[in-house]
């Protein structure tokens, strides 16, 4: 009788999970909206918190159309809590604010729901577009280090 040793189970079975890691889809797994497609009622930004309580933010709907400057657009954001996490859901600026740009979101802590909808106020005070990168996060959560926490687009106003 043979004995199979864990080296050449592993060589039995390191294709099969190689071809299968390969064949596998992007498990960076936001909600996808019902029909695959995205309308202009979407929200434009989508945040999923996994059961880990990372958080990762996606642009998932069409911005909305240049406002009036030194009043606030109002960006809808649609959280997917998988992890059920009732903190605080807080979001800043990458690096220093860009001048003349305010951002609002109240860190009201999260109802443990699957899905939630907040807003992001974004107020410019100068036309033009404007840059900004935002990182959203869960109170004193660990921050992601593929950079899956952020958004960057461009915004303006007239």
């Amino acid at each position: 009788m043979r004995v199979m040793t864990a080296a050449t189970a592993a060589l039995f079975l390191l294709p099969g999970l190689a071809s299968a890691q390969l064949g596998s889809e992007d498990k960076h797994d936001h909600h996808k909206f019902k029909g695959g497609t995205v309308s202009a009622n979407d929200p434009p930004i989508q945040i999923t918190i996994n059961p880990e309580a990372r958080v990762s933010v996606a642009l998932a709907g069409t911005l909305p159309p240049p406002g009036q400057c030194g009043v606030a657009a109002d960006l809808m954001v649609s959280i997917i809590n998988q992890g059920f996490v009732t903190a605080q859901l807080e979001a800043e600026f990458v690096g220093d604010p860009p001048r003349g740009v305010a951002l609002d979101f109240h860190p009201r802590p999260l109802k443990g729901v699957t899905e939630e909808l907040r807003t992001l106020h974004i107020t410019l005070a100068e036309p033009g577009p404007t840059d900004l990168t935002i990182v959203f996060r869960a109170k004193n959560g660990i921050p992601d280090l593929g950079g899956r926490d952020r958004i960057h687009f461009l915004i303006r106003c007239i």
